[in-house]
């Protein structure tokens, strides 16, 4: 190749995962690259490009030109996606990377700042996916024929000014990716005050939170603080400024609803949070009647003046009503009303009023996907999933009829095929499709990441539980799953600071306490271990959690772990005990012949829970057991032990 500057086409490529997939089984790992190099260098004689050098577990190509570039990566993504859709493959999963710009020519190799902004540029793009500089679309645009989507100016590591970055919105295209929601405008809708006549008419107000959240969610270019989180500012006594600090807000939409009879007052207003200057202000004097005109015209003014476009033509929220019967809807708000405020949840008396609320309007899409969410969040906490999948399916079914762009739906719809089908393809499919429709909303994301865990896909796992924490800073619960995905990983020490920087303002100081020991076992520091078992079990007032039973048999103490077995045992001939927790307890005390017992039970009779908590410690004393590896693999799940290993890594 001649030296001296020329114009080129770069694209890097990058394979997900390569490094710590070899830690597990690095001949498949191996096997897999060189299928992927191969598909790689094919597609790019075809576009009569070349691979200038390998950077190990990707390439570094050169092309003639951007078009040839841009369609050279989309056929690399299209076969990859194909050969992954074939049954019983570990997926392939390629970043890649195109920009243009001068090179000088070395030999066989090219430098120069377009193959450093080249290189940069691939670590935006999501896995399966492609990013390209705003160079590369001059050159392309309305010759691909398919979208490209503007990222936004984005801070690239050693390119002094934010660099513009877009994405080919490919068919499998999912929800912008945790580092792409950074960038976008935050909003925090603070619970709306009742100031009605009757104090019982508060739960209107708060649902009428959570639709306006729902509505504004639907935004592409923004991102909505979750309910639970703002729900902590309510009342107007602490000042915006600390607001936005603490929930990494821009904007709070803040105000106070009245409801006398059929008549409705909503008064609203917008301000930015670091002026805080109002964006702007206005009551809504209508009819109970109009409640969804006023939530369309809020999406819309909210909107514009954050400067950010709706999806889809015209407004953000359907253009019909969700429902016409009042009565239903008022129904509806009071179930949304029990969810957000009630800890723990009644299930029952939050199922019921969504039950009521269809029986007032049977082709109220909504009241179904509420309810039928609702119950799936039951299932292995207070029911068995042969109980609740089978009242699931049909509300899941009807709601899709009803409406089928619904999120909401489609998020009933994936925990459908994950808890009761074991589906994981349609799952994730299902939960991307409600992403996409919906990128703000937090449930969505914890069933997926939860999904991807399963899956031992911990990078997109703990990509997926970062943006739902961003989404929902203060929410208890969401450190805590993250750091659980780095300690699968692996990665104990970054689990660490994952618990000791975000859990102690949130979590209660026994959760605190215990997920600090399970990240110190993980990482075979024993005596910080115990130590923290023993802060946890003062903080619980000496009343020891299953999880902590758990972890001390695997200290060497099984004392506890059998006694609560024996409880556990008689407890379940009256009650609902999951299987799989007598099977955990069991195996941790070493009892194998009763744990894989236990474990064909729970598939047999249909509730199947396995999946959920197979990668925890207190399967390892069965992990290797055949018995056990036959079970993962009627699952579907991946047979190889995850990264960590008490002592050491692999």
């Amino acid at each position: 190749m001649a030296t001296g500057r020329r114009l080129a086409a770069i694209m890097f490529t990058d394979m997900v995962g390569f490094t710590t997939a070899t830690h597990r089984d690095e001949a498949g790992a191996l096997e897999r690259l060189r299928e992927m190099e191969a598909i790689v260098r094919a597609a790019v004689r075809a576009h009569s490009g070349r691979e200038v050098k390998s950077t190990g577990d990707g390439s570094l190509i050169e092309l003639s030109s951007a078009l040839k570039a841009v369609e050279c990566a989309i056929a690399i993504q299209h076969q990859l996606h194909e050969r992954n859709a074939a049954p019983d493959v570990t997926p392939i999963h390629l970043r890649i990377g195109v920009h243009v710009g001068d090179v000088e020519g070395h030999g066989a190799d090219i430098f120069g700042d377009a193959v450093n902004i080249a290189a940069r540029v691939l670590s935006v793009a999501d896995p399966e996916g492609i990013a390209l500089t705003e160079q590369v679309v001059h050159h392309v645009e309305n010759k691909l024929g398919v979208p490209v989507e503007s990222l936004g100016p984005r801070g690239l590591k050693g390119v002094d000014k934010p660099v513009p970055i877009f994405r080919v919105v490919l068919p499998w295209s999912g929800p912008a990716t945790a580092s792409q929601d950074r960038l976008l405008p935050r909003l925090a809708v603070l619970p709306l005050r009742n100031i009605s006549p009757d104090p019982d008419d508060a739960y209107f107000a708060d649902g009428l939170t959570e639709e306006l959240i729902a509505v504004l969610g639907q935004v592409r270019e923004l991102r909505v603080i979750g309910r639970s989180s703002a729900a902590r500012f309510g009342g107007g006594a602490r000042p915006l400024p600390e607001i936005g600090r603490e929930l990494g807000a821009s904007a709070v939409l803040e105000g106070s609803v009245r409801k006398a009879g059929e008549r409705l007052r909503i008064s609203l207003q917008l301000v930015d949070v670091a002026t805080q200057e109002g964006l702007w202000t206005e009551t809504f004097d209508r009819r109970l009647d109009d409640v969804f005109a006023v939530q369309t015209e809020v999406g819309e003014r909210t909107a514009a003046a954050l400067r950010v476009r709706i999806v889809g033509p015209g407004s953000p929220v359907p253009e019909k009503p969700p429902t016409p019967n009042l009565a239903a809807y008022g129904l509806y708000l009071q179930g949304l009303h029990r969810i957000q405020s009630s800890r723990p949840l009644d299930v029952a008396t939050t199922a019921e009023l969504f039950r009521r609320a269809i029986a007032e309007d049977p082709a109220f899409s909504g009241a179904y996907s509420r309810l039928a969410n609702c119950l799936l969040g039951s299932v292995g906490e207070t029911s068995p999933a042969r109980k609740v999948i089978p009242q699931v399916r049909p509300l899941v079914e009807k709601a899709l009829s009803l409406d089928p762009s619904s999120p909401e739906a489609h998020t009933a719809n994936g925990n459908l095929a994950m808890q009761g089908d074991l589906d994981w393809s349609r799952a994730e499919t299902e939960f991307r499709y409600a992403l996409a429709r919906n990128p703000s909303d937090a449930d969505p994301r914890r069933w997926y990441a939860l999904l991807l865990r399963a899956l031992q896909r911990y990078g997109d796992a703990e990509e997926q539980a970062r943006v739902m924490i961003e989404l929902d800073p203060l929410t208890p619960g969401g450190p805590i799953f993250l750091a659980s995905i780095q300690r699968l990983a692996g990665d104990t020490e970054a689990a660490l600071r994952t618990t000791r920087t975000l859990h102690r303002p949130r979590e209660s100081a026994a959760s605190f306490h215990l997920n600090l020991a399970y990240t110190y076992f993980y990482a075979a520091r024993l005596e910080e271990t115990r130590r923290e078992l023993g802060e946890e079990l003062t903080a619980a007032g000496g009343q020891p959690s299953l999880d902590h039973d758990v972890l001390l048999a695997r200290l060497g103490d099984p004392t506890g772990a059998r006694r609560r077995l024996e409880e556990e045992e008689r407890l379940a001939k009256q009650a609902y005990v999951p299987l799989v927790n007598l099977a955990a307890l069991a195996a941790a005390v070493g009892d194998a012949e009763r744990a894989l017992a236990y474990l064909e039970r729970d598939w047999s009779e249909g509730d199947r829970g396995l999946w959920y908590m197979y990668q925890g410690t207190a399967f390892d004393p069965i992990r290797s057991d055949p018995r056990f590896l036959r079970l993962l693999e009627r699952y579907r799940l991946p047979t190889a032990a995850p990264f960590y290993r008490m002592g050491r890594r692999g």
